[in-house]
């Protein structure tokens, strides 16, 4: 049922209530008030068939044409106005599995949710078998598997329609209508998101309405509902929201996706130290089956199966940081009684590695000055210094490799991402997938892809983003760090730098060489 008011809405799905009451009071009639109370208890032997407990009928299915044609479908939003919708180009043989990763990346979603698609005549599954996931028949649900149905065994011709529900909380209810049928060739083989309306919607929201609610709260067109609504749209960073789809967007993810099952096939064979699983390995291991696959698109976007060797000029482009701190410690440096750098050593890194005085504060504490506190805290986490008797000193492998740049900069990649805590590796283990991918673009870019990737593996902080983890990329700090440094060959990036070298390509070179450091 469209709303009157807003003639271009999407439908919303309505029962026929009083089709329903007709077809109940025929299955019921003469039946008395306790058969009817023990038949809606589910109890054996009650009175009422022929409607509560009549067997499902199989799922319509049609037989596929022998050569796989190509579909162009219309999938929009149920409820939304203006309408949130996708124009998608696919193989008709597509099974509905694959189809609900496409509808995931097309819209945007987690995964982190139930899903279900249901025939557009019967989407509650009263009357005939479920399309079922595997969660479904664990449940003991009647019907047929999605990854088992191909995607023309249900649409055929013109105007066929099927239904897909994504988190049966929200009801987030998608119309997937045909809108033309055409031979398929070679090069139309790969799904894509040739149109479209609006960005998707965020989850957990209440719904379409409460994502309609909050984005108009936002932009300050309708007073809050509750007092802390507006605290919760701006934490949501919905203020200036651009409301604008980004094909490009969606067909990287799509592009990533139809990858996604080769490099889950090379991660399975990586292994860390003593034959235990890779840290990599292990973070995938920690999520279901569909958030698998959405992760492992950038691994293949990164090429992380393959490998080159980097040359000399590159490896001392990309540790010119790290070399000039080995090289001011030299033979050792003498800590302050607090256990700082001395303030003189401290003016002399910063003129070395602070060329355009970018850095506003003071240059003489390391306290003080916390880009240089966050250097040595790196260097010391790759093995390369140490606290010896007061003094700060190279290790025996830092010793070693501050004059050699190669071995160095493979030293560095085999040791990220560096932070220490879980959640930490975590958010630098998914800043590397990012980087490596080459989708890291601008710093807001990367903080809300951060955002939503560390909150699929399961980070909840509880703060700010879409997802609450804005603070993702702060617990990734050392790792971007690393790649800052690589990527512009000082300790500061150069005012203007959007991204602040994330999306260079030493800045990629390394985090793919950190990925396939356990291959």
């Amino acid at each position: 049922m469209t709303n009157p008011a807003n003639p271009d809405s999407e439908p919303a799905n309505v029962t026929d209530f009083a089709d329903f009451k007709a077809r109940f009071d025929a299955a019921t009639s003469g039946a008395g008030s306790e058969d009817l109370i023990r038949a809606l208890m589910g109890e054996p032997g009650a009175g009422v068939r022929g409607f509560l407990d009549a067997p499902l009928k199989p799922l319509p299915l049609l037989t596929p044409p022998e050569t796989p044609v190509q579909f162009r479908l219309r999938v929009a939003l149920a409820g939304s106005h203006p309408p949130i919708w996708r124009r998608l180009t696919m193989p008709s043989h597509l099974t509905l599995d694959v189809l609900h990763d496409v509808l995931q990346t097309a819209f945007g979603w987690t995964d982190s949710h139930l899903h279900r698609f249901s025939l557009s005549a019967d989407p509650f599954a009263r009357a005939t078998q479920g399309i079922l996931t595997s969660f479904d028949v664990e449940e003991g649900d009647e019907g047929v598997l999605e990854s088992e149905l191909r995607l023309d065994q249900l649409l055929a011709k013109k105007g066929a329609s099927l239904h897909y529900t994504y988190d049966f909380g929200d009801g987030w209810n998608h119309t997937i209508k045909v809108e033309a049928v055409a031979p398929l060739a070679a090069e139309d083989a790969a799904v894509r998101c040739i149109d479209g309306r609006r960005r998707g919607a965020a989850e957990d929201v209440g719904g379409i309405d409460g994502w309609e609610q909050l984005l108009a709260v936002a932009a300050g067109t309708v007073a809050p509902n509750y007092p802390e609504q507006l605290e919760v749209a701006l934490d949501m960073g919905l203020r200036g929201f651009v409301d604008e789809i980004d094909l490009a967007e969606i067909n990287r993810g799509l592009d990533r996706l139809a990858g996604s099952a080769d490099a889950l096939d090379w991660l399975g064979g990586l292994t860390g130290a003593a034959g235990t699983p890779s840290p990599l390995a292990g973070l995938f291991a920690n999520v279901g089956p569909d958030a698998q696959r959405h992760l492992a698109g950038y691994l293949a976007s990164a090429r992380a199966a393959e490998s080159s060797p980097i040359d000399v000029a590159e490896a001392e482009a990309a540790t010119a940081v790290i070399r000039t701190f080995l090289g001011q410690v030299g033979d050792g440096i003498r800590l302050t009684s607090a256990g700082y750098l001395p303030p003189a050593r401290v003016q002399a890194l910063m003129r070395e590695l602070d060329t355009e005085k970018i850095w506003r504060g003071g240059a003489n504490r390391e306290s003080q000055t916390y880009p240089l506190f966050i250097l040595r805290e790196a260097v010391t986490r790759l093995g390369l210094v140490r606290k010896l008797r007061g003094d700060l000193v190279l290790t025996k492998r830092g010793a070693q490799l501050r004059t050699a740049p190669v071995q160095l900069w493979q030293h560095v990649a085999e040791r990220l991402p560096l932070e220490r805590d879980a959640w930490g590796r975590d958010c630098g283990l998914l800043l590397l997938m990012l980087v490596a991918a080459d989708e890291a673009g601008s710093w807001e870019h990367t903080r809300e892809s951060l955002d939503l990737l560390s909150s699929m593996v399961g980070w909840s902080f509880g703060g700010r983003g879409r997802y609450g983890n804005d603070a993702a990329l702060s617990e990734a700090a050392e790792t971007r760090s690393v790649l800052g440094w690589a990527a512009t060959g000082s300790l500061l990036p150069a005012r203007g730098t959007a991204a602040r070298g994330l999306d260079s390509a030493a800045a990629r070179r390394l985090a793919q060489a950190a990925l396939t450091s356990w291959a």
